[in-house]
């Protein structure tokens, strides 16, 4: 069988869907390897939603040209945004590559590598029923599962409906099934995902339909966690904090970036405000809930007032776990064209600002912490008595983590009294 190493960048719903592309490819015949060396072909499944991503996938396509040209590739593939967004321009850049596969296109992989060299785009979509069992890349008992593709809103920053579509939900029964598939194969924590998770249902059932499949997700025996993420201020209804609130198995966390607070600012990025009411009114209904979220700094036209207003709404301690990027201009978006842009310096420093007072505020609430018994899932082994772990409230990945003295089985759900912090990480005991 001839062997192929497959390389997965950027976010979450990226990761699930090179986890389909490796089931399509094994299902095709390959031989998937994570040993680059011994592969003779190597897929880049990559990513551009902001400038840094866009050039990870870049460094990752350079290196596998220089591998093919010294002999140690037969074939190289690229798939996913970044050939989306760029077209012929990226196939006249990376003259070494065999194969470019759009996001409407990456169902047809094994096909347009048996051709030898190929170029599809396809409508802008994604594997959403890959039509193949996903290849897991992690042996932990927790997973990723995508509800939708695509987006149905107007961000004036992002290039997503471009490059993806309009929002596509998956059918109740497709998500259970494939959650019940995941159950068996070990999993126990399931992170939902989408552009858009908390509009699920409404473009095929005419109504939000996340409270329900929640309902359904929560009755099936062996899954433990149920993490809502990537949920939009504005889609989110009273029913779905309900069944947050009452429903045992599904974490009292939500993922919801809001990029901003002041409402200036959000009409620019096109976005609904109101965000401090929404905000307020989740954390009075779920009580005890974990809020992560993501902002923008520097967005054109952000004056010294709007930054500040989002500065002290950040000390006030709203969000547990927060992301701060600085605005990146993206050829194609509206925002791109705005005038105001604020200079890289000042982007960045209000970046490092509002990250020093998250770091203030998680500081004091982890402090809180110490004494108390907390849940957490064992991840990994870091010597004979020592384990890593993640809390309830941390999410895979973004929100860092617990280091837990003690004999812990990787895999295994344990109580934990936390003993003290490290930064965004927490230290415990069992």
């Amino acid at each position: 069988m001839p062997k192929i190493c497959l390389i997965t960048l950027g976010c979450p719903k990226n990761v699930v869907e090179g986890e389909s592309i490796a089931g399509l490819l094994r299902q095709g015949g390959w031989e998937l390897t994570t040993d680059l060396a011994s592969a003779d072909t190597a897929v880049v499944h990559t990513c551009s939603f902001i400038s840094d991503a866009k050039k990870e996938s870049e460094d990752a396509i350079d290196a596998l040209c220089a591998l093919k040209k010294s002999g140690a590739l037969k074939q190289i593939a690229v798939t996913g945004c970044l050939v989306q967004k760029e077209g012929r321009a990226l196939q006249k850049k990376f003259r070494e590559v065999d194969v470019f596969a759009g996001t409407g296109s990456m169902g047809g992989i094994v096909s347009l590598l048996s051709r030898g060299r190929a170029f599809e785009l396809g409508q802008p979509g994604g594997l959403l029923e890959p039509g193949a069992p996903r290849l897991l890349s992690s042996a932990l008992p927790s997973a990723y599962l995508r509800v939708a593709e695509g987006c149905g809103h107007k961000c004036t920053f992002c290039i997503i409906p471009r490059l993806r579509g309009s929002y596509k939900s998956r059918a109740k029964e497709s998500v259970l099934a494939e959650a019940e598939e995941l159950v068996a194969c070990g999993i126990k924590e399931i992170n939902l995902i989408a552009q858009d998770t908390t509009l699920y249902g409404m473009d095929l059932y005419g109504k939000h339909a996340l409270p329900e499949l929640l309902g359904k997700l929560a009755g099936i025996r062996g899954l433990k966690w149920i993490r809502l993420m990537y949920a939009y201020p504005n889609t989110i209804t009273r029913a779905l904090t309900d069944v947050i609130r009452d429903e045992k198995k599904i974490c009292k966390y939500i993922d919801m970036p809001v990029q901003h607070v002041s409402g200036g600012v959000l009409k620019r990025m096109g976005r609904a405000g109101g965000v401090k009411k929404i905000i307020a009114g989740l954390k009075e209904n779920i009580p005890g809930l974990t809020l992560r979220s993501t902002l923008i700094a520097g967005f054109p036209g952000e004056t010294e007032r709007e930054f500040n207003e989002l500065a002290s709404y950040v000390s006030e301690g709203w969000f547990d776990h927060l992301g701060v990027f600085e605005y990146s201009p993206v050829a194609g978006t509206a925002s791109s064209s705005y005038k105001g842009r604020v200079s890289a310096a000042v982007a960045g420093d209000r970046r490092a600002e509002l990250m020093e007072r998250q770091k203030t505020v998680v500081a004091a609430r982890y402090g809180a912490l110490k004494g108390k018994t907390v849940e957490a899932l064992v991840e990994a082994r870091k010597g004979a008595k020592t384990c890593k772990a993640r809390a309830v409230f941390q999410a895979p990945e973004v929100d860092g983590g617990m280091t837990v003295r003690g004999d812990c089985r990787p895999g295994s759900f344990v109580k934990v009294k936390v003993t003290g912090q490290d930064g965004y990480d927490l230290k415990g005991e069992l």
